[in-house]
């Protein structure tokens, strides 16, 4: 199926480049603290260089090297094409991000801190090869979803799975939610596994914003805890100075190993503060600086999740 929707995809996006596409690249720079940093200090480490082109229906997004997993450069983020089947319904085919959350937007326009490494993996649990439906009833949206490899935290399976996400909008309350089923091998005779989650967003008096997340990825354990949060609070008019700094301060937790070694959600926190300008109306510039409760080492003893400063510029063309 991935051959069949990649040919069919690239043979539309092709196409509909000369529709009207928008562009945007960002880059980031890992200033401090950093896997493989000299000497465990800081400087330019290791950059991150993303491009991509958007139009009304259809999307691309490339990364040519990309910090959040080293060694795992040049790789298509999204390539997916659009289209509407009634004016209640859309079909979408392609690569793109599994909607379990809301915070999925690879623009840097489009999100407010920086979203990298161990961040990335939690708040975009993965990107896939999917055939999608969406549309909106009466103010409810709805996606429902499958998708082409099974990454379901037993293991990798070559089967189908399906999910559905659900948002809509009370007394200026955004509600949301989501649930992933993931068939599992028959043979380890372990039922299929439900990864949910619950996020909802309200902004108070147009001056603070407050995002909230919990995030649920099974792993067909009843011992170990699977569940995990993030919160992130912004300043919604921003500072007032030229480039309007709208500054952030965010929490999450991510899963760690318990003295049996097995993982826990909830183990682990991270602290984030950053700010958010935009120089000009076609460009972003972001300051993020990032606190770990744990320090974990790669194969070479270097620090993966050390504290680190990183700077993100992004622009529009």
């Amino acid at each position: 199926m991935k051959k069949i929707i990649l040919l069919v995809v690239s043979l539309v996006f092709v196409a509909s480049l000369f529709a009207g596409a928008s562009g945007e690249a960002d880059m980031k720079y890992p200033i401090m603290g950093y896997p493989g940093a000299a000497d465990e200090g800081g400087g330019l480490v290791r950059g991150y260089v993303g491009i991509g082109y958007w139009g009304a229906d259809y999307g691309f997004h490339f990364n040519f090297s990309d910090t959040a997993y080293p060694g795992d450069n040049f790789t298509i983020n999204h390539m997916f094409k659009k289209f509407t089947l009634h004016p209640m319904v859309n079909v979408l085919f392609g690569k793109t991000a599994v909607p379990l959350v809301k915070n999925l937007n690879p623009s840097a326009f489009a999100n407010l801190n920086i979203i990298e490494g161990c961040c990335w993996n939690f708040v975009n649990p993965e990107n896939d090869w999917m055939i999608k439906l969406d549309g909106n009833i009466s103010g409810l949206g709805w996606q429902l979803y499958t998708l082409d490899l099974n990454l379901s935290a037993v293991g990798g399976y070559d089967y189908a799975d399906y999910g559905l996400r659900l948002d809509y909008n009370v007394a200026g309350v955004d509600i949301g939610g989501g649930f992933v089923t993931r068939g599992q091998d028959p043979d380890l005779d372990t039922d299929a596994i439900l990864d949910w989650a619950f996020d909802l967003g309200y902004t108070a008096a147009e001056m603070v914003n407050l995002k909230l997340q919990l995030i649920n990825n099974g792993d067909a354990n009843e011992d170990t805890s699977d569940l995990n949060m993030e919160i992130l609070v912004s300043y919604v008019p921003g500072i007032p100075f030229w480039i309007k700094p709208i500054p952030y301060f965010g929490y999450q937790t991510y899963d760690g190993l318990d003295d049996d070694l097995l993982p826990q959600a909830m183990e682990f926190n991270e602290i984030f503060l950053g700010v958010s300008m935009n120089p000009t109306k076609d460009s972003v510039l972001k300051l993020e600086y990032k606190m770990f409760s744990e320090e974990w080492l790669d194969a070479e003893d270097d620090d993966y999740l050390a504290d680190t400063l990183t700077l993100q510029l992004g622009f529009q063309f």
